[in-house]
């Protein structure tokens, strides 16, 4: 005699939850700043790291070795601005989705070398509904073709120039 039990639930959340480990890196030299970013986030359901610098967020990237979905990046920083470090990110990790961030009007922004902002950009102060919005938009947003060959993991830390 053979017994069959089949149990099978069914959840539905009443909110959209992002897909399992999806991970952040907030970048800004504003300790404020990253915490009302990572409380925002991490109650969405995202992993969250930090970095108050550039080389703390190339350090981490290192570490993470391709497992950072989104650098979330301050345009206007000390020493080496976001514009700069998404440079030096996409040098190394050409895949990488980055978001943009700033208080400071487009003509700062300008002077930091973004140019454009036909990329992910989140003006600061945001409110919750319009972080969440332009993160998923930016993780949304593919760099290159997914088609193409995939990218190389790299596990060298990159270098700032003039380090």
């Amino acid at each position: 005699m053979q017994l069959t039990v089949r149990l099978s639930w069914e959840v539905q959340l009443s909110f959209p939850f992002p897909r399992i480990a999806t991970t952040i890196l907030v970048v800004d030299d504003q300790r404020l700043s990253r915490r009302v970013a990572y409380r925002i986030l991490s109650e969405e359901g995202y992993r969250v790291l930090e970095a108050e610098s550039a080389p703390e967020a190339l350090d981490v990237l290192s570490q993470a070795r391709g497992r950072v979905d989104l650098l979330m990046v301050d345009v206007v920083m000390p020493e080496c601005d976001g514009v700069e470090l998404a440079r030096i990110v996409l040098e190394e990790w050409p895949d990488q989705r980055i978001l943009y961030m700033s208080a400071h009007p487009a003509e700062v922004l300008v002077q930091h070398g973004l140019e454009s902002l036909d990329v992910p950009f989140l003006a600061k102060p945001y409110s919750r509904d319009e972080a969440i919005a332009k993160v998923r938009e930016a993780l949304e947003r593919r760099r290159r073709d997914p088609e193409a060959e995939p990218s190389v993991e790299r596990r060298r830390k990159p270098r700032l120039q003039g380090k």
